[in-house]
């Protein structure tokens, strides 16, 4: 279970759940591998580039598991939530009424790939982030229609 929905307040229902986009990481991971293969077939032949590959998958689909899991975001009817750590937990929360900004950061590959990264500025210093989610565009909308 998540800690979003096992930490809603009575009669609070999350309107938007997320965790980080799994499009960066398969990009990412698909490129490293890529060129582990290469350099080991450049060095000697395929097998050594085969083996590069694995040792490559090996090491990376920890750390892949790892950067999915330790982020999830949500906005119910009252907040937005964001909660990152496993062992760890830092957690931020904003009411919707205190919102006063909603940021979208997104390179061109995010773009690409509509993905993007959501700065939500409240009253004062704080700022609760959407790091790296599906579809930033229509999280905003939706953020800024429930205020």
């Amino acid at each position: 279970m998540s800690y979003i929905k096992t930490n809603l307040n009575t009669g609070e229902k999350l309107k938007y759940h997320s965790r980080i986009s799994i499009k960066p990481i398969i990009i990412n991971s698909s490129f490293i591998i890529i060129v582990s293969f290469i350099a080991g077939y450049v060095i000697t032949d395929w097998f050594l580039g085969l083996f590069l590959a694995l040792i490559a998958i090996v090491i990376l689909i920890p750390f892949a598991l790892l950067a999915y899991f330790e982020s999830e975001f949500g906005v119910s009817g009252k907040r937005v939530i964001s909660k990152k750590g496993i062992i760890s937990r830092n957690a931020s929360e904003m009411n919707l009424g205190s919102i006063e900004s909603v940021n979208v950061d997104q390179g061109i590959i995010e773009r690409i790939i509509n993905v993007g990264s959501l700065k939500i500025s409240g009253r004062g210093t704080t700022i609760v982030e959407f790091k790296s989610i599906d579809d930033p565009i229509a999280v905003r909308k939706m953020i800024q229609n429930k205020k």
